[in-house]
């Protein structure tokens, strides 16, 4: 009994430092779509990364997915400066001439997609915010930016709310991921099933930033 004590504890003390270390820092979105009208050449999508921690923190966002229409591109952007549309990860160093965020500071950012005006479409953008000291938990963000007058609002609205991407890889392999999309901030779980209907894992998250609680193997 001593030493199943002991381990509980370790176990209990891990969370809980997992669980501040993920509180280091807050992102407040302004809508994650935003639609143009067609002819546009530039569509901003806004957001705030809010210091919650009493250090001053490096805050850095790559992007993991850029899926556009041919002849669009985006940036990453810190303030008003933008970088060029090659380079997938960005962060507050004197390398990216943008100071490190202190405690309880704000670091105003954005993506801005620059569509073909030729070119009616949507684009799909995602981008994974983190702090260099704790690279591993990771704010999880998809943009969507739109020239297509087929894309209703109630539709975006839908998306931007609650949405489930395909996992990769296939469930046969030792792990798969599994990206989804919430409209807000907040504690989410997230569980899934088999075929039979029967929970096999779970993930605790925190705005939409998981961590397995359980291992699974895929059954064949």
């Amino acid at each position: 009994m001593k030493y199943i004590f002991i381990i509980i504890t370790f176990m209990t003390t891990f969370l809980a430092i997992q669980l501040v270390q993920a509180q280091d820092i807050q992102i407040l979105t302004h809508g994650m779509t935003k639609y143009e009208s067609i002819g546009t050449t530039d569509i901003d999508i806004y957001f705030e990364v809010v210091n919650l921690s009493a250090d001053t923190q490096i805050v850095f966002e790559v992007r993991t997915i850029e899926n556009l229409p041919s002849g669009w591109s985006s940036s990453l952007c810190f303030g008003e400066l933008c970088f060029a549309p090659f380079i997938d990860s960005v962060a507050t160093t004197p390398e990216f001439q943008t100071p490190a965020v202190g405690p309880g500071d704000t670091l105003e950012t954005s993506i801005h997609v620059y569509p073909d005006p030729s070119v009616i479409g949507t684009g799909y953008i995602q981008i994974e915010v983190g702090t260099f000291s704790n690279p591993g938990l990771r704010y999880v963000l998809n943009f969507t930016a739109t020239t297509d007058p087929s894309v209703g609002v109630k539709e975006v609205d839908f998306l931007n709310s609650y949405y489930l991407f395909q996992n990769y890889p296939n469930p046969f392999n030792p792990s798969t991921r599994i990206n989804y999309n919430v409209g807000e901030p907040g504690l989410v779980q997230l569980k899934v099933y088999n075929v039979l209907g029967v929970e096999v894992t779970q993930a605790a998250c925190i705005f939409i930033l998981c961590q397995s609680t359980t291992s699974h193997k895929p059954e064949k």
